[in-house]
């Protein structure tokens, strides 16, 4: 049997919990969301025996090709040419365009990510992305995982004498709201999803809560008046207008809550600046 259907018999041998029966499932569920599936704000913070883990699989898709196809053939021989971690991307995308190859390479990483979580114990899934997630687990989950080649698993040592290597970032909070999800480890806040893109300001005090430190609450309200932004626009007040309302994608947001190039003519609601960028994280401090 070649690689792809020794993972399928391996993988199916799994006894996953019965609430992810479903998730489990390979031909579905290659995104995933446990707070957009659940419609619901979700936050959580590391302590003694929590820990936020975002797993990834470095060089997901060529390590896969690697372990796929005949190391002697013409697209492997090109493919291990290319040094740039894109134009490898490119090159296996175009190289097998129209291919059932192209299709089952979500749903390998999919398996590789999925059979390594549940093979090790319990863990609680916040995210399955393409070639990765993020989940909730206790200490001796983190430990295990962090050392997974000592584990003696068949599944596992599979993996891992085919050259997967998974990538680990420890995080202190998690907040998914609004579709957009934030990551905090007490220096940098990484903010992946539709709201990525946040006015300079709002990103600083997004990292002073986050750091519990104070706030002037009735400053941020004023800016974030009508009658104040009123006041900005007619006077090209522009400091205040790049720094507190201007993303990081030269853009704004109109009152539909999307991304727009020019406020002329457009409809601006102040006051969702906050409900999208500041509300989330001061909750996430109080829950």
């Amino acid at each position: 049997m070649n690689f792809f259907d020794n993972l399928i018999k391996l993988y199916s041998d799994i006894k996953f919990p019965e609430e992810y029966e479903e998730l489990s499932k390979i031909d579905k569920h290659i995104n995933w969301y446990l707070a957009d599936n659940t419609n619901q704000y979700i936050t959580a913070t590391k302590s003694n025996n929590i820990h936020i883990l975002e797993l990834d699989i470095k060089n997901a898709f060529t390590t896969i090709c690697n372990a796929w196809f005949d190391k002697e053939s013409d697209f492997i021989q090109k493919l291990n040419k290319l040094q740039d971690k894109k134009a490898k991307n490119i090159f296996i995308a175009t190289s097998l365009k129209n291919t059932e190859y192209l299709k089952r390479l979500n749903m390998i990483c999919k398996m590789i990510i999925m059979g390594i979580i549940f093979k090790i114990g319990k863990a609680q899934i916040l995210e399955l992305k393409k070639d990765g997630a993020v989940i909730i687990c206790d200490s001796e989950f983190a430990d295990q995982i962090k050392h997974i080649e000592n584990i003696n698993d068949e599944f596992i040592q599979f993996i891992i004498s085919n050259q997967f290597i998974i990538k680990i970032n420890e995080y202190e909070s998690y907040i998914r709201s609004n579709k957009t999800s934030y990551f905090w480890d007490k220096n940098e806040l990484i903010t992946k999803g539709t709201y990525k893109y946040i006015p300079i300001k709002l990103l600083e005090i997004q990292k002073k809560i986050l750091l519990h430190d104070k706030i002037d609450q009735k400053r941020l309200l004023k800016i974030y008046s009508r009658s104040y932004f009123e006041i900005i626009r007619l006077n090209n007040l522009n400091e205040i207008l790049e720094n507190y309302y201007k993303c990081s994608n030269n853009k704004y947001l109109n009152s539909n809550g999307k991304y727009i190039t020019k406020l002329k003519d457009t409809i601006i609601e102040p006051r969702l600046y906050l409900q999208i960028f500041i509300f989330p994280i001061i909750l996430s401090t109080k829950i």
